[in-house]
């Protein structure tokens, strides 16, 4: 069998086989603003729930290696939200910081001694314009 008929076998079976479902965080973009404290920034997201076994998700602020920075998030850096509900976020950065960061995202948190069927952790990222 031709190598390019086995790929199409393949995919075929793992899209009829499998079901992928995420979460969604929006905008793709977001702008900073001043926020009510003086040298504070700040942003509002969405965050959106599409996984049935996944309930907390956790926020993180990155700068362009992807390195960690310190953020304020509400209502928490650690969500829990119902399968296909959503939550706003509002992300504050420090100025200093502000200028490093890159991207804000969630990651969903599998919580320990689950027996489920996926360990997959996904991670969707919003870039700071």
């Amino acid at each position: 069998m031709h190598t390019p008929v086995k790929f199409v076998i393949c995919f075929l079976l793992l899209i009829g086989c499998g079901r992928i479902s995420a979460h969604e965080l929006t905008p793709t973009y977001v702008d900073l603003k001043q926020s009510y404290v003086p040298n504070v920034l700040t942003t509002k997201l969405m965050l959106w729930n599409g996984r049935a076994d996944v309930l907390y998700y956790k926020v993180l602020v990155y700068d362009k290696d992807f390195k960690e920075l310190p953020f304020v998030a509400t209502p928490d850096k650690i969500i829990k939200l119902e399968y296909s509900k959503r939550q706003e976020l509002d992300v504050f950065l420090g100025a200093a910081d502000a200028r490093d960061a890159v991207y804000i995202c969630t990651r969903s948190q599998i919580l320990k001694g689950l027996k489920q069927k996926t360990v997959i952790s996904s991670k969707i990222c919003s870039k700071i314009k």
